[in-house]
This record gives C-alpha cells, sequence and structure tokens, in this order.
C-alpha cells in the first residue's frame, strides 16, 4: 500500500512537473535546436543547446534527457515553455524557463539548479545565429547564418512581412497552369557543393561557345577541390549533351564563393560557359551583380546560397531562403522582380509568378502532417525566409548532395517526395516589387 501510494504521489509530482495538462496546442519552435549566449551548467564550458521535439519533450544536449516540458501561448504571440528534471548528471532539481518569440527567431531564459547560481540567458536557433563582434576602434561586424555573412535577400527573415496585393491571382494562376513542375513540390539532390582547404589548386579556366558576356566575369584562377564533382556527376567531366553542369567551390579562407555554369575539365584546365565570383562579404544591391545580368543561375542568383544541405537539416534550421524553379511555361514572359536581375526564357501569362518572385510558405501550415522531422525542418525554412524563384526547370526545389556533407539526407528523412504534401495553394507571395521588362542588356553594377 505504501508503495503504491508512493508511486501516485511520485506521479503526481512528475505532472506538475512538467505540466502535461497545463499545456494545449503545439509546442514552441518543435524541432529548432537553439543555442544559448553563454553556457548554463559550467562557466568555462561551451554554450548548451535547448530543444523541443513536437510532442513536447524538451532536452539539454549533452546534459538533460528529454522530458515533457508545458508551454502557452501569449497575446503578444510569443511561446513561453518551462521543464524541469530532477536530475542532470551531477546537477538536481533543474529548472529551466524560455519564451520563444512568435517568429521561431529568438528566445530568452532563465535556468537554475539546486546549489547553482541562477543563468539568465538568450539564444538563437543554431546555424543562423547572429553575432556582433566588436572591432579595434569601436566598430562591429555582423555574421548572419548561410554562406554569406551579411545582410542579402537570400538571408532575409520574411516571416513577418505582409502578403502581397497581387499573391491570391499568382497563386492561383500558378495552381490553374498546372502548379509545380510534374505537379508535385519534389527535391532534387543533384549539386554538389564543394569546399577548399589550403593545398587546393587554383586552376586556369577558358571561355567556351557561347560564354556570357558581360554577364559573367572575365577568366581568373579558379579552385578545383581534389576529388570535387560538377552537378550530376562523380568528376570534373561534362559529357556532351549535358547542359547544367554546375561547379560551385567554397572558399572559406578567402570569403568568396565560385560557381560556373556548363563547366567541363579538358586537362589542367576547366572551360565553362559562364564563371564568376561572389563575395560573401558584400551586401549586394537590389539588382545584384547588375540589372539584365545572368549568372550560373537564370535569375541571377547565387545558386550555392540557396541550396539546402543534409548538413542544415541535421542541425534543424536552414538559415536562408531556398531557390526554386517552374516550368517556362508557368512563369510570366518578359520581366522579372528583385531581387532576381535577369530572367531566362518564361513564357507564361500576365499572372504568373515572374522570376524573382518569394514564395512563403503559409504560417499555419499543419507541419505535422509532413513525414519526417527533416520535411519539417525544410517548411519552417519556407515560412521563414521563403523561396526565390530562380530557373526554369521541372523540379521545383534543388537541395545539395550529400557527397562531400558530413550528414546524410537518409540519416535526416528526407527524399525527392519529402515535401509532396506542400501545393501550390498553400503558399503565398511576399516582398513582390515592381516589374523590370527584359532586355538582355546586361549593365554590370560596381
Amino acid at each position: 500500500m505504501l508503495m503504491a501510494m508512493w508511486r501516485g504521489l511520485a506521479f503526481a509530482a512528475l505532472l506538475g512537473a512538467t505540466g502535461v495538462m497545463a499545456s494545449s496546442g503545439p509546442p514552441p519552435c518543435p524541432g529548432v535546436p537553439f543555442t544559448t549566449d553563454q553556457p548554463l551548467f559550467d562557466g568555462s564550458a561551451p554554450p548548451d543547446t535547448i530543444t523541443v521535439d513536437a510532442a513536447g519533450m524538451t532536452s539539454i544536449a549533452g546534459r538533460c534527457d528529454p522530458i515533457l516540458a508545458r508551454w502557452h501561448r501569449r497575446a503578444d504571440g510569443s511561446e513561453t515553455l518551462r521543464a524541469r528534471w530532477l536530475a542532470c548528471g551531477a546537477f538536481a532539481n533543474v529548472r529551466l524557463r524560455l519564451r520563444y518569440d512568435s517568429a521561431c527567431a529568438g528566445a530568452s531564459g532563465r535556468f537554475v539548479a539546486r546549489r547553482h547560481p541562477r543563468v539568465l540567458f538568450t539564444a538563437a536557433p543554431s546555424g543562423s545565429t547572429t553575432t556582433t563582434t566588436t572591432l579595434a576602434g569601436g566598430s562591429t561586424t555582423t555574421t548572419l547564418g548561410g554562406l554569406f555573412e551579411t545582410p542579402n535577400p537570400w538571408n532575409e527573415d520574411v516571416s513577418g512581412l505582409p502578403v502581397s496585393s497581387e499573391s491570391a491571382s499568382i497563386i492561383g494562376a500558378l495552381a490553374t497552369a498546372g502548379g509545380w513542375g510534374g505537379g508535385n513540390l519534389q527535391i532534387d539532390f543533384s549539386m554538389h557543393v564543394l569546399h577548399t582547404v589550403p593545398t587546393t589548386p587554383f586552376v586556369t579556366f577558358e571561355k567556351s561557345a557561347g560564354y556570357y558576356t558581360p554577364d559573367c566575369d572575365e577568366p581568373f584562377p579558379f579552385p578545383k577541390p581534389v576529388g570535387g564533382a560538377i552537378e550530376g556527376h562523380s568528376g570534373y567531366t561534362c559529357p556532351v549533351g549535358s547542359e547544367d553542369c554546375h561547379l560551385l567551390v567554397v572558399d572559406g579562407a578567402a570569403k568568396r564563393l565560385y560557381e560556373m555554369y556548363n563547366a567541363t575539365a579538358s586537362g589542367s584546365t576547366l572551360v565553362a560557359r559562364c564563371g564568376l565570383f561572389w563575395d560573401l562579404t558584400r551586401s549586394y544591391p537590389p539588382g545584384l551583380r547588375g540589372d539584365q545580368c545572368t549568372s550560373t543561375d537564370a535569375g541571377g542568383f547565387p545558386v550555392a546560397a540557396m541550396l539546402f544541405t543534409a548538413d542544415e537539416v541535421f542541425a534543424g534550421d536552414i538559415p536562408h531562403a531556398i531557390r526554386f524553379i517552374l516550368p517556362n511555361a508557368r512563369m510570366r514572359a518578359g520581366v522579372y522582380v528583385h531581387p532576381a536581375s535577369h530572367a531566362g526564357a518564361p513564357s507564361g501569362g500576365t499572372n504568373l509568378p515572374p522570376y524573382g518572385v518569394r514564395f512563403r510558405l503559409r504560417a499555419d501550415y499543419p507541419l505535422a502532417t509532413l513525414p519526417s522531422d527533416g520535411a519539417r525542418v525544410i517548411a519552417r525554412a519556407m515560412q521563414r525566409y521563403g523561396m526565390l524563384l530562380a530557373d526554369g526547370g521541372n523540379i521545383a526545389l534543388t537541395a545539395a548532395s550529400d557527397v562531400y556533407t558530413t550528414h546524410t539526407w537518409a540519416e535526416v528523412g528526407v527524399d525527392s517526395h519529402s515535401m509532396f504534401g506542400i501545393a501550390v495553394s498553400d503558399m503565398e507571395v511576399v516582398d513582390l516589387g515592381p516589374t523590370i521588362p527584359l532586355t538582355y542588356d546586361c549593365v554590370r553594377n560596381p
């Protein structure tokens, strides 16, 4: 009898500690790891990472195992979560209170444990943390998540922007025209993103027939990582008849993104129809590298900056907009909008989406209907950063291959069909500027 009473009291205490019966609705920011600005347990340790899953199970990585928390939504749209552990390793009576903002862009909280000083902290989604560093003389530098270290359209949080007045007509016209290429929001994994190391050779490249001038750069030394590959292949040879054959290389030391279109190796030389680089420390103007100028992407964008990776999904956060494409007949002919600087060969009607349009997944989309936590990470990026229309084709979404990443797509539960549940009608148009007539007369920005 005493044992039964003790079990009942313990169960009641657990309910009180976790607040199972006090919570309603989905937990805040499910699946998004939040990294604190300071260590919670040990002042000499790295910052800690807090994650709550779709069921409300909350953990502190490497410290506290998952336990059911309680949470509630405030009038301003923010959400407060509370969790309590009897023990986390050597620490007893551990209590966490965390308040998330409505866009899951940041959080602030309080951490206490027995015989441990209270810690007040802030936290940001892992992989998309904005940090400010004070430099000599008092100036500051800001680092954003993703490849680029400065604000640009592809790392802009658009979750709070109003819906465009043209949204309903654009979404309706695209749905009537057939929606996504092939009818579903499919993912292509054929593009590789390579990274240099100190010993990476830089080789010469030559222009191929039809080189885009002045849109692309005059030939310069181009990095060619050992063991790398072009899009869709296992080496640097682009077979005759292949079209895109993108070569994408990130030089972290020089803070440059090098890209080639229709690239192939010819002995020790690279040959391409377009070669250029992007400065990862620059905020580009509205026309990017120049209005009416293409890049290795028809819309004039940096391709690699909008490819989501298995490593990002594994970390629980894609800190940038996602590249998407549509068939030419389903894009508005003769125009584009910023942040695009160019269009390929769009041939559709006047109500269809123009190159450069930003789609955003609606905030109330039922994420729980998607097949995996990995798919939900992708969907949350669509809600926060949106998708930018960058090229023409039939497979709507472009992810980086997992050949050169730490984690694999199978590991995070994502395949080419994972986003099939999202229809065109689940999207809304935001950040839509005036249309720019397409002339193809490229004028490069300084």
